[in-house]
């Protein structure tokens, strides 16, 4: 790659990273102006600069831009050689059920002898093995970076979870998106976003970013859903939902520890390669439960379908899904029970709390990490949830920690995010116990288990290593 005939040797927007031969773009991000950066970035060897500032008298040219975000991912999409011109991308944007549809599209599409790698949450995917990436949709430079070894590997798919973070921050801009789908819209990050419209708009761009004829599966049942592609007319969709103005929907939906249910192709559903699949039924079984369940199952076979998918390996691939890790995750079965889940936001609260009470038990230990960070409206909302429970749940055993021994200053848990959860608790006659760190939290929770108990360990990044903790302390005891 050349530019103003130089040969570009890297792109970064980190100066530290800056060697000889590299293009420096300048970021005003939350914390750090990179245009306070630009003489260490020269000094460590930049060949050009490009920022949205007016900067001049510098040894080398700078360029002004409109979005230096922008820049950096169009640069980085040149100097990789456009990586997803070549791969099919499956985007999976939405409040909750992100992680579980990703994994579930994967299965499937392995199952079909499909080359595919997952890139999300729980790191990047590739033949069953994770390597830790530290965000749900890296940053521009990394992601362009994974995607251009993806290609060079031969992989055929890419099924990525985007984040509403990544969308507004342009970590995805330039990727050529075939497929987006839409879980769901809730609360969420409203420490980031300055309102739900400000959210909303954000999960938008990833189906406004689709070219024509590109596909859109949407979840009908959520409210938001029509507002996700307004203004959008070239794109196809796929409706799935439990609404009858879906295009696949379920029918006689079984749950217990397991889940069945019949899918139904309500209107024809043609797929990329113009093969057409008439209205028909045919039966799912799988060994993980929750009506999120079903909604996820959908839109992965949806997915499916749209590429051609048998219907016996989809039914196949879908029997055979196990745990995935933090989702409802089964992590202890012995003299009681102990699950593991990723709850960040109301909606998880709710699904979570709504599946354990139909499972039996003898009583429920609650051990809930404060989300840290994240202000006091989304911890209010959690604590709510918690609390309009509690009742249900035949007052179960609740612990809150602040997880001090686990987490990082990016997640550490403020006094007012502790008092939603004390203020709450208390109007609503909630008893709990607060301890400042994780480990302290969960050998309480054992100590208190009795057989045929439940332990509910809860929380996102606050729980990261709960189960490593327990193990710990069964182990130790």
């Amino acid at each position: 790659m050349h530019i103003m005939n130089k040969k570009i040797l890297g792109i970064t927007g980190n100066s530290k990273k800056v060697k000889k031969g590299f293009i420096f773009v300048a970021i005003c991000g939350q914390r750090f102006d990179g245009n306070d950066y630009i003489d260490e970035a020269i000094n460590n060897g930049a060949v050009i600069i490009y920022t949205e500032k007016d900067i001049k008298n510098k040894e080398i040219p700078i360029i002004k831009v409109e979005n230096s975000r922008i820049k950096l991912a169009e640069l980085l999409n040149e100097f990789y050689d456009y990586p997803t011109e070549n791969m099919t991308i499956i985007g999976v944007t939405g409040t909750n059920g992100k992680t579980t549809t990703t994994h579930l599209i994967d299965d499937i599409f392995k199952e079909a002898n499909k080359k595919t790698a997952l890139i999300g949450s729980l790191g990047l995917k590739i033949n069953d093995e994770y390597i830790d990436i530290n965000m749900t949709t890296p940053d521009s430079e990394k992601l362009y970076e994974i995607l251009f070894r993806l290609k060079k590997q031969n992989i055929e798919f890419v099924i990525m979870e985007v984040s509403s973070h990544a969308l507004k921050l342009y970590r995805t801009y330039g990727i050529n998106f075939d497929v987006a789908i839409l879980t769901n819209i809730d609360i969420d990050h409203m420490d980031f976003h300055d309102s739900f419209e400000d959210y909303l708009n954000s999960k938008k761009i990833l189906f406004n970013s689709l070219d024509k004829n590109k596909l859109a599966i949407i979840n009908i049942d959520d409210n938001n859903s029509k507002r996700i592609l307004e203004g959008n007319n070239h794109v196809l969709t796929i409706a799935y939902g439990l609404n009858s103005k879906s295009s696949i929907t379920a029918s006689s939906i079984q749950m217990d520890e397991n889940l069945s249910f019949t899918v139904c192709i309500q209107r024809s559903i043609i797929s990329n390669k113009g093969n057409e699949y008439e209205p028909q039924e045919f039966n799912i079984f799988m060994n993980v439960s929750g009506i999120y369940n079903v909604y996820n199952s959908l839109a992965a076979i949806s997915c499916a379908l749209y590429y051609d998918i048998d219907i016996n390996i989809i039914k196949k691939a879908l029997s055979n899904i196990k745990n995935i890790s933090r989702r409802f995750e089964k992590i202890y079965d012995n003299n009681f029970i102990v699950i593991d889940d990723f709850c960040h936001n109301p909606a998880s609260y709710q699904a979570v709390l709504d599946r354990v009470r139909s499972l039996k038990y003898n009583k429920i230990i609650i051990v809930n990490a404060i989300r840290g960070n994240r202000g006091v409206k989304i911890n209010k909302e959690n604590a709510y949830i918690l609390a309009s429970w509690y009742e249900v749940l035949n007052k179960p055993k609740i612990i809150i920690t602040l997880s001090d021994d686990i987490v990082d200053i990016n997640d550490m848990v403020n006094e007012d995010e502790v008092n939603q959860y004390k203020n709450t608790f208390s109007e609503y006659g909630v008893e709990y116990k607060l301890y400042d760190n994780l480990y302290c939290s969960i050998e309480k929770a054992i100590n208190y288990a009795n057989k045929d108990d439940i332990i509910l360990l809860l929380g996102s990044q606050g729980m990261n290593k709960g189960n490593e903790i327990f193990k710990q302390i069964v182990e130790i005891s």
